[in-house]
């Protein structure tokens, strides 16, 4: 252990520990006396006591105090307290032998015996590094004086991917000095970011599991995924480790040590990384979609020519005649604009220079514009809905709108909805924002109810509605819709501008938990390795959307891999093998859990079994 962090140790194991005789004889003297205390008491009384630190300041006094700046502050009174002694700033010490604070020092557990509390981390070199820059920064800290608000020198760093990212931008809302927010903006920021592209998938997988085995699924896998989100939130805490909020890669790291922590922290920041690359192909393949669709009815509008005015017309893409009858037109302007080719070429030119941005926080401001879609694509199905009424038919096979009970094509829609409940890799960065930590289950189930509650109206209703054979039923249902219906186009329009801010922060992310993982948390940036990512994100993109736009096949398998890890596998494992490094896990805790994990296992080769 280095000098510096041997001293904060110290000092603060001293302030625990209470005053010494003669501390408490100075303080005596000088407050009984009224004379000045001398150099040697003031050292003696303040020096290196735990009462100079903020922590421990009366609650009135002025000070503007959070984790990430633990001792820097602009208030006068407190610069006293760097200057000189306590007494002389602040007056007698409010604190005594029996209301002095127990605090506890921050520093890195260690190995010990084993079955102890301390051998559950297992702390490296690259580790305890980690801990001993962190503490550093409290330390060297303590030693500077008050600097102007603006100055961020000696400020702990953000989480590898600040969680303001993940929050939803609402115009007047400011965020709290503090960087915290209340439990209403924490669980409108999980929702937000848990509603992608599975919304559109949704009545396409409801179908594949039969009416009664879709409700079954969709209710199971959101308690499901809502069970192991938990357990993220207190693995940290069941492992005993202090300081900072981790996300779960990190604590894989500490939990298992070694080469072992080593490559399970990379296993996991892989399987992260894939959920992050499969949401941008399936968002290239979108964006190219509704560009396609809204230049369509531009170029119709303008030459007066819309082939379908109707606003009730619906396209079975099964009948290839309808579609080739939509899409063979010889026109110049159809030779140069056609969705499998040209279209995804076309949104390269944006994002040559948006990607390459060093700072993503412009596009937060934007990501409000998903909620907005949401709320336009939930009215556009219930009105429809409305307007068809519903078509099922239980019991006859021989009815076009016949729907059997239950399907052997399940997987279809367990693979979706992996992807659709997926929070696990940044849950714990959100909720480290919310204020009341006390209430972060609450909020969390809150947040997953309200997501269950989008998806399944929307599978159902659209489904139930249908009013044509529901194997006409695609991938994604806007595309049942021809391109020339007004009210659909404006419903694109805002998918399309929300997708197009979205995948600039997705890329964002990617290179962030990349070069994090190979380059330390305090990498510089540098422009030609960002250049060469975003090149290869942008090729697989584009190769996609053009030879295999298929965002159902796409999305049930990110989600089935991707769900492996983080909803099944790792919340799972990492809880057992914490509990038995205390001697607590029971029976059926391994068999609840062990259970869960083998679900994953099936959720995953069950792909395999269905095209």
């Amino acid at each position: 252990m280095d000098d510096d962090t041997r001293i904060l140790f110290e000092e603060e194991e001293n302030s625990d520990n209470g005053k010494t005789q003669d501390e408490g004889t100075t303080e005596d003297e000088g407050a009984s006396t009224g004379k000045p205390e001398s150099e040697e008491s003031k050292t003696a009384t303040t020096g290196t006591t735990a009462e100079g630190h903020p922590d421990n300041l009366p609650p009135s006094l002025p000070i503007d105090f959070s984790e990430r700046s633990p001792l820097l502050s602009t208030a006068a009174a407190v610069a006293g307290v760097y200057s000189s002694s306590w007494t002389n700033t602040v007056g007698p010490s409010p604190y005594t032998d029996d209301n002095k604070p127990k605090r506890r020092p921050f520093h890195p557990t260690v190995a010990g015996a084993r079955g102890s509390a301390s051998s559950l981390v297992r702390v490296g070199d690259d580790q305890d590094g980690d801990t001993h820059l962190y503490t550093r920064y409290r330390y060297y800290s303590r030693l500077r004086a008050p600097v102007d608000p603006g100055d961020r020198a000696l400020v702990i760093p953000d989480h590898v991917i600040p969680r303001d990212l993940f929050l939803p931008y609402i115009p007047g809302h400011k965020i709290d000095a503090d960087g915290k927010q209340s439990s209403p903006i924490t669980i409108i920021a999980i929702w937000n970011t848990m509603m992608g592209t599975s919304l559109m998938t949704m009545p396409w997988a409801f179908g594949q599991a039969g009416f009664v085995g879709g409700l079954l699924i969709m209710l199971l896998m959101a308690a499901l995924s809502l069970y192991t989100a938990i357990k993220l939130l207190s693995l940290q805490k069941i492992m005993g480790i202090e300081g900072p909020t981790i996300e779960l890669s990190r604590l894989c790291r500490q939990l298992f040590g070694g080469v072992a922590g080593k490559l399970t922290e990379g296993l996991t920041v892989s399987f992260s990384v894939l959920t992050l690359v499969g949401a941008q192909v399936v968002y290239w393949v979108l964006m190219s979609n509704f560009l396609f669709n809204t230049g369509e009815i531009i170029y119709d509008v303008t030459k007066g020519e819309l082939h379908n005015g109707s606003s009730n017309a619906l396209l079975c893409p099964s009948n290839e005649t309808t579609v080739k009858q939509l899409t063979d037109d010889p026109s110049t302007f159809h030779r140069w604009w056609k969705q499998d080719l040209t279209v995804p070429l076309y949104l390269i030119v944006p994002f040559i220079f948006i990607l390459n941005l060093r700072d993503a926080k412009i596009f937060t401001y934007f990501n409000s514009l998903g909620a907005i879609s949401v709320l336009v694509m939930y009215l556009f199905v219930i009105s429809k809905a409305a307007v068809w009424g519903i078509n099922l038919n239980f019991t006859d096979p021989t009815d076009d709108f016949y729907v059997p009970l239950f399907k052997n094509t399940f997987m279809c829609l367990t693979g979706t909805l992996s992807l659709a409940y997926f929070i696990h890799n940044c849950v714990v960065t959100i909720m480290q924002g919310n204020r009341h930590q006390e209430n972060n289950v609450r909020d969390l189930t809150i947040a997953y109810v309200l997501v269950a509650a989008t998806y399944i109206p929307i599978g159902v209703l659209f489904f139930s509605s249908f009013p044509l054979p529901k194997f006409c039923i695609v991938d994604n249902f806007l595309d049942n819709f021809p391109p020339h219906d007004v009210v659909l186009a404006i419903v694109r329009g805002f998918l399309f501008f929300q997708i197009l801010t979205v995948y600039p922060l997705l890329g964002f992310f990617i290179r962030n938990q990349l070069f994090t993982y190979f380059m330390g948390p305090n990498y510089e940036f540098e422009l030609w390795r960002v250049v060469i990512l975003n090149v290869c994100l942008v090729t697989l993109s584009v190769l996609v959307a053009i030879f295999y736009p298929n965002i159902g096949f796409i999305i049930r398998w990110v989600g089935a891999i991707s769900g492996l890890a983080y909803i099944f596998l790792l919340p799972c494992a990492t809880y057992m093998y914490a509990m038995y490094a205390y001697k607590k896990l029971y029976w059926y805790d391994a068999l609840i859990h062990g259970s869960i994990i083998l679900l994953g296992v099936v959720n995953f080769i069950s792909q395999f079994l269905t095209v």
